[in-house]
C-alpha cells in the first residue's frame, strides 16, 4: 500500500503520531495569540519559552487547522480503504467530501446533498464542531465552489497527512497541489503545501532535513508559477543560516497569513530546532507563534515537521497532557499508519471508501 521502495523501510507509527500532535500542539499554542501583537504577546506571556501551554481554555484547544488536518487524514485513510476492497479512485473526490464535513462541523445547517459526505465516524465526533476563527477563504470556496485568486495558508496548514501517506516526495507533492487547489487557487497557496508535504514525506523516512527539503525544491521549480514560494524557502533558508530566528527575523519573512510565507516562518524555525530534547522543541514552537502574525499556522506546520522527525516521544509531554482531543489526533494519525503503511482493513463503519 505504502508508495515508498521497500529498500528504504517504512516509517514508524511514532513518526506518523508525533507529526500530527506536533501540528496540534503548535496550533494550540498559537491559538490565544493569533490575533495579538508582538509587544502584547511579550507582555502577557514574557519571551521566555511558557512551561505550560498558554491561554485560558483547559485543555487547551486546537483550531481550524487541525480540524482540517483530521479531515485530510480522514480521506486518505478512506481511498486506502476503497483501494484494498474495491481498486483505485478519485481521491480528490474522497478529499473534496473530506473538507465538506469539515464545513459542515463549521455551519451546522448546511443541507448536504449528497449521501456520502455525511458517512464515517469523524463527523459524529463533536469536539469538532467547535467553531474557532474558520478560514474565510476555506469557508467560501466549499461553500460555493467557486474559483479565487487567495493565495492564504488554509492549504499549507493542512496537508502534513498527506506526506505522511506517501513515501514518495513526487506523488505527495501533486496530491498535496490538487489538494490545496480544492480551496485555494493561486499557485502560491497550494504550491507551499505541495512543497511541505514533499518534505514531510522524506522526514518521516528518516530523510536529513537538507535532503528532504533539496527534492521537494527540485519538484517545485518545476511546477508553473512556483517563483513566490520558492523564493520563500530560500528566504528561509537564510534566515536560519544564522542560528535560531528572533521576532525581528521571523516577521521579516511575513505575517504567515498566506501560503509561502507560512512555510518560510516554519522552515527557519524547524530548521534551526534543537531536536536533541523535548525542551529544544518547545522553544521552536515558541518562536514558531510568538509573533505578530498568523501564529496558530505557523505553529502548526512547525510541528508538523518536527513532530515527523522526533516522533511523539520528542515533544514536550506537559504539554501534550495539557491538549485537547489527544485521543482523537492519536487514532486518526495510528488509522492512517494502519492504512497507508500496513495496508490492514480498517472498520468499514469508520471509514467507508467513499
Amino acid at each position: 500500500m505504502y508508495h515508498s521502495l521497500i529498500d528504504e523501510g517504512q516509517p514508524s507509527v511514532s513518526r506518523f503520531t508525533g507529526c500530527l500532535l506536533g501540528g496540534a500542539l503548535g496550533d494550540a499554542l498559537g491559538y490565544p495569540v493569533e490575533f495579538i501583537a508582538t509587544p502584547a504577546i511579550v507582555t502577557r506571556y514574557g519571551v521566555r519559552t511558557p512551561a505550560t501551554m498558554i491561554g485560558e481554555d483547559r485543555p487547551a484547544v486546537v483550531s481550524d487547522d487541525t480540524q482540517m488536518t483530521l479531515f485530510t487524514a480522514e480521506a486518505l485513510i478512506r481511498d486506502h480503504q476503497r483501494i484494498l476492497h474495491e481498486g483505485p479512485g478519485d481521491l480528490m473526490l474522497l478529499m473534496q467530501r473530506a473538507l465538506l464535513r469539515w464545513y459542515r462541523t463549521q455551519l451546522t445547517d448546511w443541507p448536504a446533498t449528497k449521501p456520502a459526505v455525511l458517512t464515517g465516524a469523524l463527523i459524529n465526533e463533536r469536539r469538532l464542531y467547535a467553531r474557532r476563527a474558520p478560514g474565510l477563504t476555506c469557508l467560501s470556496a466549499l461553500g460555493t465552489g467557486d474559483r479565487n485568486t487567495s493565495k492564504g495558508c488554509g492549504a499549507v496548514m493542512r496537508v502534513a497527512p498527506i506526506g505522511l501517506a506517501s513515501g514518495d516526495a513526487a506523488w505527495a507533492f501533486e496530491v498535496a497541489s490538487e489538494a490545496g487547489a480544492l480551496t485555494h487557487h493561486h499557485p502560491s497557496g497550494y504550491l507551499s503545501g505541495a512543497y511541505l508535504a514533499a518534505v514531510i514525506s522524506g522526514l518521516v523516512l528518516d530523510q536529513p532535513f537538507e535532503v528532504a527539503m533539496a527534492e521537494a525544491e527540485t519538484l517545485l521549480r518545476q511546477a508553473p508559477g512556483h517563483e513566490e514560494t520558492l523564493a520563500a524557502v530560500q528566504a528561509s533558508q537564510q534566515v536560519a543560516a544564522d542560528g535560531p530566528p528572533d521576532v525581528v527575523a521571523i516577521e521579516r519573512l511575513g505575517g504567515g497569513w498566506v501560503g509561502e510565507e507560512a512555510l518560510a516562518i516554519s522552515l527557519a524555525c524547524a530548521l534551526t530546532a534543537d531536536r536533541s530534547s523535548p525542551q529544544g522543541i518547545a522553544d521552536a514552537l515558541w518562536r514558531a507563534v510568538a509573533h505578530s502574525g498568523d501564529s496558530d499556522s505557523t505553529g502548526a506546520i512547525t510541528g508538523n515537521l518536527l513532530g515527523a522527525m522526533v516522533g511523539i516521544e520528542g515533544l514536550p509531554a506537559a504539554w501534550l497532557a495539557d491538549l485537547e482531543m489527544v485521543d482523537l489526533i492519536t487514532r486518526l494519525a495510528t488509522d492512517l499508519h494502519r492504512a497507508t503503511v500496513l495496508g490492514e482493513s480498517l472498520d468499514e463503519t469508520a471509514y467507508p471508501g467513499a
